[in-house]
């Protein structure tokens, strides 16, 4: 029968290594956290900067159709700016996607490797 000591120092260690996985995948879900994060922030800005120029469009002008053909174009560019902002999202997908995958492998090749011991 092994001391106590060495039966808590080998508890420890194994305790260890069964949260290294779970250690590799919350540096991805950090990752991932923060670039979502800047890219919402990203869009937020986008929106404030077209709700603005909205509000800033006179509304009692003597042209009606100058204040909604200045409204349609800040319209269409704020459009242009959300369809930029969907296809940065899908790539940022695929791209955390890549990474969860690759620090999957090797999370599970760990635990095989651990259960062989």
């Amino acid at each position: 029968m092994k001391p106590v000591n060495e039966q808590f120092a080998e508890m420890q260690k194994k305790t260890l290594e069964s949260l290294e996985p779970m250690q590799n995948m919350n540096a991805v879900a950090a990752e991932a956290f923060e670039r979502i994060a800047r890219k919402n922030y990203d869009l937020m800005g986008d929106l404030v900067e077209y709700a603005v120029a909205q509000v800033k469009t006179p509304a009692n002008t003597t042209n009606p159709q100058e204040v909604y053909e200045q409204r349609m174009s800040e319209t269409k560019a704020f459009a242009e700016k959300v369809n930029a902002r969907a296809a940065e999202y899908v790539a940022l997908a695929g791209e955390l996607g890549e990474m969860a995958k690759s620090k999957a492998p090797a999370a599970s090749a760990e635990k095989a490797t651990s259960k062989s011991k």
